[in-house]
């Protein structure tokens, strides 16, 4: 199963530059307002460019504020923003590498690709260069990555980059009805009782059964959980309580607690097949206890699906679950220069406590994550006079 194994950005919102390699499961952490979710749109934005009907370059810089909200601020003299990522296995972590390297033109709105280099096995097999026709820059105000008749040659790598799927649940949306008939590709879990109800019935049952079966784990008193339609055709989740009357309490996704609903979005979305899951602080809601149990229910279900999962936390438990490897954590770092990124493994002091010392991740990481002069907080008086 294809999946990113290489990350460098240019000049990308947080980060003026900085490269890491990814693992299968990768958790990123790091102070507020780091880069964390910056980190996670780069990789959403290649999604973007390729979705067949997704608007391409124009659209993808659009929803993100246009070529000034994506150029990094402390590149004071670098006026390009550049995306360098490869793809691939474990045998071979460079099937695919795409290069993309963005500038806006002149003065005005038209951005422009300065560079777009597709790589296969090494080998250079696309090239998209603005200095070669440097006359006429609208002939470059769109990828190839987002054309179908110029991606013929790597349309394998356009469908990698489309696959990827962004999920950060915000309860009140799921619980919105309103939304279940009109999101599509929903972020925020618009779209989930959608994804859910559109999956073929003989494969929807039994993962809405193993769904189930981990809530009943996580969640006093569950017994049950299926989907059904209301009377105008939407969708709607239904779980059973065990209480004190003779027959189970049922309830709708309305009367789900956040915590079940965040629960229910991550499980379901693990055992989708596609490519890259990208979770915004899936430990949001839920009791430690499961959080402990979150990195294993990933590795369990990319056994199936081989997805890879790369997720910001904030979470000392979660990084102490057995089975998250010191290679799977990066931190975010802030400088003067804005933001790098420094997988756990490369840092000396780290590796020493944990694998000589004995500390665990949380213990060792979060920490040189945490703002300087937090503790000055307790000290501020923030009360209304």
């Amino acid at each position: 199963m294809l999946r990113f194994t290489r990350v460098r950005l240019v000049n990308w919102r947080n980060f003026q530059e900085a490269e890491v390699r990814l693992t299968g499961r990768a958790f990123l952490v790091g102070p507020n307002a780091s880069g964390k979710s910056n980190f996670l749109d780069a990789l959403r934005f290649l999604r973007d460019l390729a979705k067949p009907a997704g608007g391409g370059l124009a659209a993808a810089l659009e929803e993100r504020g246009g070529f000034a909200s994506v150029r990094c601020l402390q590149a004071r003299r670098q006026s390009h923003v550049e995306l360098d990522v490869d793809v691939g296995t474990d045998d071979d972590p460079a099937v695919w590498g795409y290069r993309l390297r963005l500038q806006r033109h002149g003065r005005g709105a038209l951005t422009t690709v300065e560079e777009e280099v597709v790589r296969h096995q090494g080998r250079e097999i696309s090239a998209h260069r603005r200095a070669d026709r440097a006359d006429d820059p609208l002939l470059y105000s769109q990828t190839r990555l987002q054309q179908i008749t110029q991606n013929r040659e790597f349309r394998g790598l356009a469908e990698f980059f489309a696959s990827i799927r962004y999920l950060h649940v915000v309860p009140q949306i799921v619980r919105d009805a309103r939304r279940h008939l009109l999101a599509s590709d929903d972020p925020y879990g618009g779209d989930l009782l959608k994804r859910i109800k559109e999956m073929p019935e003989k494969t929807r049952m039994p993962r809405l059964r193993r769904v189930a079966e981990a809530l009943q784990a996580a969640v006093p008193q569950f017994l049950d959980l299926w989907l059904d339609d209301d009377s105008e055709g939407r969708p709607h989740l239904y779980a059973a309580y065990n209480q004190w009357r003779a027959t189970a309490a049922k309830q709708g996704e309305e009367t789900f607690s956040d915590g079940t609903l965040r629960l229910i979005g991550f499980l379901w979305s693990i055992t989708e097949r596609g490519g890259p899951l990208l979770l915004e602080e899936p430990e949001l809601s839920l009791h430690d206890g499961v959080v402990r149990q979150l990195p294993a229910m990933i590795r369990r279900a990319q056994r199936l699906s081989g997805r890879q999962v790369i997720a910001t936390t904030h979470s000392a438990t979660l990084l102490d679950a057995p089975g998250v490897a010191i290679e799977d954590v990066h931190r975010v770092v802030v400088g003067d220069n804005g933001s790098s990124i420094e997988t756990a493994s490369a840092n000396p002091v780290v590796v020493e406590q944990v694998r000589d010392a004995g500390w665990t991740l949380g213990q060792a990481v979060l920490p040189l994550t945490q703002p300087s002069n937090v503790h000055g907080l307790a000290r501020l008086d923030v009360a209304t006079r």
